[in-house]
């Protein structure tokens, strides 16, 4: 394959990985950020095994899995009965497989600091309103009309609610939820909670609420917890 000059929308997670999956093929990489300064957005998250895989192929597990809780079970229950309703347990398939708890700035720094190690620009301050198609390729247009590039190829990662989706044959369509969610990370400090599992209790199909042991941001950092409600 010829190599191409690639726009990414978006320097969230998903667009570091994969700008770093590009650049390692040989393309021409470039990101493309909304705001001045990229930064992670939101509390913890639970990284699956085969997310685990691709930070593995990326040669960044190790920092990672050093920041995060190892994570053995999803566990929940009634808020009135105490009921167990769910338990997942990532030992009832073969090869070793647990889920990784991480701040959302663990898993960011990570990946944002390999992108700067491989030379990979971030242009930030561009909020993009829309693609256009030019001769020579896919235009990216920003909020103020002006076009900021054009490229073989635009990978977009800036989320569900992306301007560029309007632009597309082949995108879905947005569905606004008909519930809300709130998160915070929180100090666990002396609080009793299961430190290997994800712990959440219901009322009904109503309210949710879970804590996630949620690791650290930073090598030395006190591990803090991840506290959601919907």
């Amino acid at each position: 394959m010829k190599s191409l000059h690639i726009g990414i929308a978006g320097a969230g997670p998903a667009g570091l990985a994969a700008a770093l999956y590009l650049s390692r093929a040989g393309h021409h990489v470039e990101i493309l950020e909304r705001y001045e300064r990229p930064a992670p957005v939101g509390s913890g998250l639970l990284m699956q095994p085969t997310g685990l895989t691709v930070l593995d192929d990326l040669g960044l597990f190790e920092r990672v899995r050093a920041l995060g809780s190892r994570i053995e079970r999803l566990h929940g229950a009634d808020a009135r009965s105490g009921r167990t309703v769910l338990d997942v347990r990532y030992d009832a398939a073969p090869g070793g497989r647990y889920g990784l708890a991480v701040q959302r700035a663990a898993l960011f720094d990570t990946l944002h600091d390999a992108v700067l190690v491989a030379g990979i620009p971030i242009r930030t301050g561009l909020p993009l309103a829309g693609t256009a198609a030019t001769g020579s390729g896919v235009a990216l247009i920003a909020a103020t009309g002006d076009q900021v590039g054009v490229y073989d190829l635009v990978v977009d990662t800036s989320g569900a609610r992306s301007p560029l989706i309007g632009g597309s044959a082949v995108a879905p369509k947005v569905r606004d939820l008909s519930y809300g969610a709130f998160w915070a990370t929180l100090d666990g400090g002396a609080a009793r909670y299961d430190r290997t599992a994800l712990s959440q209790r219901y009322d009904r199909a109503k309210v949710m609420i879970g804590v996630l042991p949620a690791g650290r941001a930073k090598p030395g950092e006190a591990e803090r917890v991840a506290f959601s409600g919907a």
